[in-house]
């Protein structure tokens, strides 16, 4: 009679935590919004302010409001559109500041993400770091305009103002509405002699250093084509050489056309005034024929391309991520070793790689690859011999010097920037990856019932907070993981519910379904 009591009491105990827990797995793991932003945790920055975006996200997937403190005080939006909302820190602490990035949704369901970022001052026109950049018109089939180089970075200064000033010393000038520091729209780039104090109504950027043309012979890429002549009001693939030769910018070509930017493979949703650059950044100043369609900014387009629904969220096609090799490049300008044949062969393919819009991401990497090897071992390969590196016998000059290439050629970098172009506004529904996790904070109301739970996720490791390499967005919809567990556990409900109804009856037929038997090697039982 007592074992019988024993093994009943054990059977009701496992079925009705077999029953339990998948309630409270499922009611755990409540999905709610998501949250990601370009900010990294343990930053240090010494601009005096940051420029970061927010991407959150509802369970549907729907845009929702975000909030931003610092130090416990609100921080305006700077720019709030249809896909991400836009933020500038404005630093005035020295040393380590709080960031806190919430949204909430989904019946009271709360995300919140928490950055400590230091600032250390520096003074105006220090110099406070470097950034990779480039200036491409690949969509006209014309290369780079400028070749990737590492630009030093000075407190105080916009990004606006570091563009004029690469523009300026490559032998280039701008002409621009608004200010380097407020309002900044680059309307054109034109070649170094043009005299002009205005064109088409905007200013000229000042002097270049030693004035050249652009030299531009535009080249449509044949798989762009269609969709510029199937989407855009006007397209003359000869209207540069005809009617504006000299003077590359909004409206040439195609009615979508002008120059838009991206940092850190994300086009940003505010103009390059509104931009203040961090050591390590990569700036790619492209040019784009169809409201960014063509270069990766889809999300720029404010809907103006037709079947936008049914195309790849970077666009008319796939767009890589060229960061990485956008530094190596760079690096390998800078390097001194573009004559050894084992460089300048790798050095091609990786132009052949970033020159191609539709390049696959898989393409980039093995450039990426390639020229790393190359750049490690420059004597390398079956032919060490010497080259040149151009048709008239002469290596390509280095733009400006070589400190401060950042080596980003590992993998994605993880944020980014447009401008708008033609009038337009401008986003992106990038998802932005970094090094570092923040910290996490769920909170959900359950109203069902009356009661409130409290879930806080945050990143730690026996106190400490711990580096997540995937990524930096926080998400709370775990069910493709609960769901397989929670079916488990079902079945193991279902079958203790099985045995316990099985034992019941045995238990109580009494000796016709058991003989207990006692023997040397111990007790055990036997049907």
């Amino acid at each position: 009679m007592k074992k019988r009591k024993i093994i009943t009491s054990m059977l009701s105990v496992i079925l009705t935590a077999a029953l339990l827990m998948p309630i409270f797995g499922l009611k755990v793991t409540a999905a709610g919004p998501t949250l990601t932003t370009t900010l990294n945790d343990s930053a240090v920055v010494r601009n005096d302010r940051l420029t970061f975006d927010v991407w959150a996200r509802n369970q549907a997937g729907k845009k929702i409001a975000s909030t931003v403190t610092l130090n416990g005080e609100r921080v305006a939006p700077a720019w709030d559109d249809s896909d991400k909302t836009s933020y500038t820190l404005v630093f005035s602490e020295e040393g380590e500041n709080t960031v806190v990035v919430s949204a909430s949704s989904d019946g009271g369901k709360k995300k919140q993400l928490t950055y400590r970022i230091t600032y250390k001052p520096a003074e105006k026109g220090e110099i406070i770091g470097h950034a990779v950049f480039s200036v491409e018109v690949f969509t006209l089939g014309c290369g780079y305009l400028i070749e990737p180089v590492s630009v030093p970075l000075r407190a105080g200064e916009t990004a606006a103002a570091v563009l004029l000033r690469l523009l300026h010393e490559n032998g280039f000038v701008g002409y621009y509405g608004g200010s380097a520091d407020s309002g900044f729209y680059l309307a054109y780039i034109a070649d170094g002699t043009a005299l002009g104090e205005t064109y088409n109504g905007y200013k000229k950027s000042g002097t270049a250093a030693d004035p050249k043309k652009m030299e531009l012979d535009p080249s449509i890429p044949e798989y762009l084509q269609p969709y510029l002549k199937s989407d855009m009001d006007f397209y003359d693939p000869d209207d540069y050489l005809k009617n504006g030769e000299g003077y590359l910018g909004e409206f040439v070509i195609s009615s979508g056309s002008g120059w838009m930017y991206c940092v850190n493979n994300n086009f940003p949703n505010v103009g390059l005034s509104d931009m203040y650059l961090s050591d390590g950044d990569v700036v790619r100043v492209q040019f784009t024929l169809g409201y960014g369609a063509d270069i990766g900014g889809m999300s720029a387009l404010g809907g103006q391309i037709p079947s936008a629904d049914d195309r790849p969220q970077s666009g008319y096609y796939p767009v890589a991520d060229k960061d990485g090799l956008t530094c190596l490049i760079a690096e390998a300008l800078s390097s001194g070793t573009m004559t050894k044949n084992n460089v300048k062969n790798a050095y091609e393919d990786a132009l052949s790689a970033a020159e191609a819009l539709n390049s696959s991401q898989s393409t980039v990497d093995g450039a990426v690859k390639a020229l790393k090897d190359a750049l490690n071992d420059p004597d390398s390969g079956s032919d060490s011999t010497e080259s040149t590196d151009s048709s008239d016998g002469t290596e390509k000059p280095v733009n400006t010097e070589s400190s401060g290439v950042t080596d980003k050629a590992d993998g994605p970098v993880g944020t980014g920037g447009s401008e708008n172009p033609a009038g337009t506004d401008s986003s992106t529904d990038a998802d932005a990856e970094f090094s570092v996790m923040p910290e996490e904070t769920d909170t959900s109301e359950n109203t069902a019932n009356g009661t409130q739970e409290l879930e806080r996720e945050t990143v730690t490791s026996g106190g400490e907070a711990s580096e997540n390499t995937a990524g930096s967005e926080q998400s709370t919809d775990r069910k493709g993981k609960i769901r397989p567990i929670a079916a488990a556990v079902t079945v193991i409900a279902v079958l203790a519910a099985f045995f316990a109804v099985l034992f019941g009856i045995r238990l109580h037929t009494g000796k016709a379904s058991f003989q207990n038997t006692n023997d040397d090697e111990g007790e055990q039982n036997k049907p």
